[in-house]
């Protein structure tokens, strides 16, 4: 048991301490599960209500059940009610999910795509009403065709979120529609798109990324039954002709994508998933390392059989700078690979469980007790599209251009691949002031109808813990009180961050509250 302490910080009393096991990655079963059971597919945390706890909003239905888009506030304290607090009205058949700020107005909206359209769109988007999604999409594109991925990506270099939609239905034969770019016209995404590919492959997803580090965002879509190619975006306007492509497996039955340097030598490498269930898939998640002169390798260098591959993703889930794996496959577990400084051993660090049907790995720091501000600088001039030292982050605090802070119709971002694009070239220095964490939840969700959606609490005790002893106790109090008396390093070298719940760049009154809860909770 622990004993309370007092509402001050000059009167707290000893406590009985119980010690995190640094040695865990995540705990082998989920510290939450929904009660809710659907056929849940596109998954996303991110703080929808702006109250400084993150949200995890899932699109339901994939090529099953015709369900809804739903929203599961955090309680605070990062807590997730069993079932969802909000729920769209229309139903369908819903695929994958992103989230940007179209309208510009400073709150998150997403976007979903649509299987089995029944003579519908390909996509839509919900736009968020002051921390409530529209209980009907606002937008709906004009493509009547298959979709199970969208990506929001800054393709003209405006500062505005423009939409990607991958097409594709893998089950039919030919695939007849082409993959699309919706831009985003003054804070609202065209209906008919402006680009599309010249070829009609199916892809079951989509990604941008600056594969060739021009400072323009190129579009990468994963294939089914054919390569994963990439179109190269040519300062603003994206050749609707693919170019690079991988060359291992034409036959792959590719779902997903993550891109994150790796390595560390300073090029994002890309990780692709591959299914068994269709074509040739080879059921490999493959590395693809980025090349000295742009793009990628055409074969993986580094590779992991999992059969039904259908999730990656890339987040520093242990703080020690290096970006980890996660994977996801259908029937089978989730897998945690720990970057060992050059990339991935041959078997995972970590896995759960038990198995489900993972569609979607997205992480977050759902309990808030890892936060940590960062500003980073950049110089005048370049294109104004800036990837950040921390992958994935929590939000933009603010953007400013020679000191003079942007607007929120002035630029965009996207937290799981930790980019911003702030518009034409800047002519003064930039800083971009984000908020990231070194304590990362692992959220899950599950296409199993007899399951839950899943959230894995990270063990590590960071906040509140002064001098890294895996304990919350008096001398912890003592570095409080230190740090209410000014910014400094109070204890073997740690850094009064650990107390600065609110990352608002001063530990106060306003952080006693949180510290005080930690002691019940650690």
């Amino acid at each position: 048991m622990r004993t309370a302490i007092s509402t001050g910080p000059a009167s707290a009393l000893c406590a009985l301490l119980v010690s995190s096991t640094f040695a865990q990655i995540y705990p082998s079963s989920p510290t939450w599960v929904s009660a809710d059971q659907e056929v849940s597919t596109g998954g996303a945390l991110v703080d929808l209500n702006r109250d400084g706890w993150p949200d995890f909003v899932v699109a339901n239905g994939n090529d099953i059940y015709r369900q809804r888009l739903v929203v599961y506030y955090n309680r605070g304290r990062g807590e997730f009610p069993p079932r969802p607090d909000w729920q769209s009205a229309d139903l369908a058949y819903n695929g994958h999910l992103d989230v940007a700020d179209v309208n510009g107005d400073g709150w998150l909206d997403v976007a979903v795509a649509l299987l089995l359209n029944e003579g519908g769109p390909a996509a839509k988007l919900y736009l968020n009403n002051d921390g409530t999604l529209s209980a009907n999409p606002d937008w709906k594109c004009t493509e009547i065709a298959n979709a199970f991925g969208v990506a929001f990506g800054d393709v003209n270099g405006d500062g505005r979120p423009d939409l990607a939609v991958a097409t594709g239905w893998p089950y039919g034969n030919p695939h007849i529609y082409r993959n699309t770019v919706h831009l985003n016209v003054d804070g609202a995404l065209e209906a008919a798109p402006s680009w599309q590919s010249n070829d009609t492959w199916a892809y079951d997803g989509a990604i941008w990324v600056d594969a060739d580090r021009d400072g323009w965002q190129d579009l990468i879509g994963l294939g089914c039954n054919t390569d994963t190619w990439a179109y190269t975006n040519e300062a603003g306007a994206l050749n609707p002709a693919a170019g690079w492509h991988t060359t291992d497996n034409s036959g792959q039955f590719a779902i997903m994508a993550a891109a994150g340097d790796v390595n560390g030598d300073g090029y994002r490498d890309l990780f692709v998933t591959d299914n068994t269930q269709l074509f040739r898939g080879s059921g490999y998640f493959r590395q693809y390392l980025g090349l000295v002169d742009g793009y990628f390798e055409t074969t993986p260098s580094w590779r992991y059989s999992e059969g039904y591959g259908s999730a990656v993703a890339l987040a520093d889930v242990d703080a020690d700078g290096r970006l980890d794996l996660a994977t996801g496959a259908w029937w089978d577990y989730a897998r945690v690979f720990i970057n060992n400084g050059a990339g991935y051993n041959a078997q995972e660090s970590w896995r759960s469980g038990g198995t489900s049907v993972v569609e979607k790995i997205v992480f977050g720091d759902v309990d808030n007790d890892g936060r940590r501000r960062d500003v980073e600088k950049f110089p005048a001039g370049g294109t104004g599209f800036y990837e950040l030292a921390h992958q994935p982050i929590e939000y933009v605090v603010a953007v400013r251009v020679g000191k003079k802070e942007l607007r929120p119709w002035q630029y965009a971002y996207q937290r799981e691949h930790s980019w911003v694009s702030i518009g034409p070239e800047p002519t003064k220095e930039v800083e971009i002031d984000y908020v990231y964490s070194i304590d990362l939840e692992m959220a899950v969700t599950n296409w199993d109808s007899s399951k839950g959606n899943y959230l894995y609490h990270n063990p590590r005790v960071t906040n509140g813990n002064c001098n890294g002893d895996a304990w919350i106790d008096l001398d912890d109090y003592s570095c409080f009180a230190r740090c209410m008396e000014g910014p400094g390093v109070p204890h073997s070298g740690r850094s009064c961050e650990a107390f600065d719940w609110d990352v608002d760049g001063d530990v106060d009154l306003a952080d006693w509250r949180e510290f005080e809860l930690a002691f019940t909770r650690y």
